[in-house]
């Protein structure tokens, strides 16, 4: 057994933690770029907030560059690292969901660096260091704040893929569960079951350990237990937090294993069909399980007793109740259960699978084949 772990971000959680964001930002200089969403953080006057404590702790200026879409694009990356560089701006911070914080942390990251983002996606290194990036998330789902990668999508030759770099990991997250009162049913359902999804992954990968492991049971436990209870009363403090810790102990967990099939074919989905993220993961997530169950039926096992589903009985048995279970979650939560609720047809099946790729997919508990991804695919249909 050998493993390693890299944790190498400040985590500040807790109510009200984000008042803390003056004084860490501050630390690493005075003019400072925070980047948020099109309109979420102005409308719920998270924005406003922050660059009141960040101008309260010393901050000569605060350019806020809100133009994240759900899905950031090259372009948006671009225009902001440009910005930031011609500002001479000597701290980022992102507010927001996954895409805001995916956002700044790359602008932050290739603001020392030359060329376009499509180009680091292609693979050109990155070379120097950046600007100091400080993540305050107001969802609890993608995990973005702790990793080292983001995740972008180049519009113009519909491609998702990841930039990864050591550089890009946040001096600082900021996990307030407060932030993430304020988030759409919509986006706390699909935001959740993201995370709930990487923690099942993390579980059954095929380069899970055992902290991963632990820190991924205690996040499956936390978010099945929470996410419909999230879902009917968004105000409900507790629950909140305990969303919010969920997705954090998930994302401390993938940060340090791999994913799986169900976030590789999320990405070329993402791309080509402008489908959200967590939607896609939510409804991927079932047959994927279906397909790995040979693979992984003790582990799914024992991910379904961390749901509290009754696992008397065979590990298969359990695996297959699992899937019930997470069925269930999705009926409740409003989300659709078909590729073809999202506009997907029989005849994208092959270009899906023929651009499904990646560490995720290399990761998988069971070998996926071209064919096989259609065959999942198709049963999602």
């Amino acid at each position: 057994m050998s493993f390693e772990l890299r944790y190498p971000t400040e985590i500040i959680f807790g109510m009200n933690a984000v008042n803390q964001v003056g004084k860490k930002a501050c630390s690493y200089g005075s003019r400072i770029f925070l980047v948020t969403g099109r309109s979420a953080a102005r409308r719920s006057g998270m924005a406003d907030k922050v660059i009141d404590l960040l101008q309260a702790a010393g901050a000569k200026e605060v350019y806020l560059y809100d133009k994240a879409e759900h899905d950031p694009s090259v372009d948006t990356v671009d225009r902001g690292t440009e910005l930031a560089k011609d500002g001479r701006f000597e701290v980022a911070i992102g507010l927001g969901g996954g895409s805001a914080i995916d956002t700044a942390k790359t602008i932050a990251c290739l603001v020392n660096n030359d060329g376009s983002a499509a180009e680091y996606q292609s693979g050109k290194e990155i070379k120097n260091p950046g600007i100091p990036f400080i993540a305050l998330p107001t969802t609890a789902g993608t995990g973005a704040e702790i990793t080292k990668n983001s995740v972008i999508t180049d519009t113009k030759n519909k491609i998702k893929q990841s930039i990864r770099s050591n550089y890009m990991i946040a001096k600082v997250a900021i996990v307030d569960p407060i932030l993430t009162v304020s988030m759409p049913l919509d986006v706390t359902a699909a935001s959740g079951m993201d995370a709930l999804t990487q923690a099942i992954e993390v579980c059954v990968s095929l380069s899970a350990n055992p902290i991963g492991d632990t820190l991924g049971l205690r996040s499956i436990a936390l978010i099945s237990q929470n996410i419909v209870k999230a879902f009917d009363n968004g105000d409900d403090l507790v629950t909140r937090e305990n969303m919010a810790l969920g997705s954090l102990l998930g994302a401390m967990a993938f940060a340090n294993a791999g994913l799986g099939a169900v976030h590789a074919l999320a990405h070329p989905i993402g791309a080509m069909f402008d489908v959200p993220h967590g939607v896609i993961c939510a409804l991927l997530l079932p047959y994927v399980i279906e397909y790995n169950i040979p693979a992984r039926t003790d582990k799914y096992a024992q991910i379904a007793e961390a749901m509290g589903v009754d696992t008397k009985g065979s590990d298969e048995g359990s695996a297959y109740k699992l899937i019930s279970f997470i069925r269930d979650l999705l009926t409740r939560l409003k989300l659709p259960q078909q590729l073809r609720n999202v506009g997907i047809e029989n005849k994208d099946i092959s270009a899906i699978a023929r651009s499904t790729r990646g560490s995720s997919l290399s990761n998988n508990p069971r070998e996926a084949s071209e064919e096989s991804l259609e065959q999942i695919l198709s049963a999602a249909l």
